[in-house]
This record gives structure tokens, sequence and C-alpha cells, in this order.
């Protein structure tokens, strides 16, 4: 979604809109919306997508939020401010996890047993991967290597949560 940095760069050169709780600004062919209240924390983590058309999350997004939570788990986040209370990746704990679609919807696991992945010393960014799509439920695929130096490749099932993906599940 930073790809194209001309386009943000256009973007943001004009003024921002302030809305309910973003600021946005919309360039000739990106728009960039930022929440207030991460503006004002020195750590912005915007959202960038094609003018004209609506927020949408896609592959992309889902593989860099496993991509942030495997770097905070393993000790270097893409930033030092980017933690969970402040930037939520792991799903609220609320009964709506349904990914086999059961009908008797669950918490997510993540939010019920923070500890299902363990202690990991690093991850390969090249590895994380969207290897499932199913219109509710994303599944993202990275390889870890955990505390005792084992190799092990890792399945996060992600939904979209009040703050763009959520992770609810790690097998």
């Amino acid at each position: 979604m930073y790809a194209d940095t001309a386009a943000i760069l256009a973007a943001v050169a004009g003024l921002g809109l302030d809305g309910q709780y973003a600021v946005t600004w919309t360039g000739p062919t990106a728009t960039v919306s930022i929440k207030r209240s991460e503006i004002a924390s020195g750590y912005a983590c915007p959202a960038v997508y094609p003018t004209g058309s609506p927020q949408v999350f896609d592959a992309a997004d889902a593989a860099y939020t496993v991509d942030r939570y495997l770097g905070r788990v393993a000790g270097s986040p893409v930033n030092r401010n980017d933690v969970e209370e402040n930037y939520p990746l792991v799903c609220e704990a609320r009964r709506t996890w349904d990914p086999a679609a059961s009908g008797s919807p669950t918490a997510p696991p993540l939010a019920e047993n923070p500890g299902i992945l363990p202690a990991i010393t690093s991850f390969d960014p090249d590895s994380v991967f969207v290897t499932a799509q199913n219109g509710i439920y994303t599944q993202v695929n990275a390889d870890i290597i955990d505390a005792s130096g084992n190799y092990q490749n890792r399945t996060f099932v992600l939904t979209i949560g009040g703050e763009g993906y959520c992770i609810g599940n790690i097998a």
C-alpha cells in the first residue's frame, strides 16, 4: 500500500480533511487516511488506497499484519511504539469467531490464549504470504524459528476487525 511514494506525497501535499476519527488527504491517484490519535502519537500507520474507491483491505494488508505481529514477538517491531496496546493486531475476545462456518461462534483462540505461538527468535519475512481467502477469513503462512532453533511453518487465520485485519488463531 506504500509502494507508490509519489502518489502518497502528492496526496499529503494538499490540505487534509478532518473527519470524525481520521484526517484524510485526497490526491489525484491516492487517498491517505490517518487516525487522529496516531498523528498525535508520533507513530502513524496510514491507510493508502486509490482515490475514488472505498478503503479495502487486501492480501498485502493481511500479510503485513502477520509480519508486524511476528516482528513484535521476535523483538524487532517495525517501530518501538508498535505495541498491541496502541495498535491491536489480535482480534477482540468477542464470540464472533467461526472460520469453519459451524454456526457456533466462539472467541478467537489467540485472544483467549495469547501464548499459542511459542517464543520465537526470528522469522523469514519473505515467507509471509496469503494462502487462502474466503471473503471473511484470510489464511497467512509464515516460517519462524523458535527459541530452540527449530524451523516451523505456522498458519495464521485473520479477519477484519475494528482496526483492519486482526489475527484470531495460529496453528
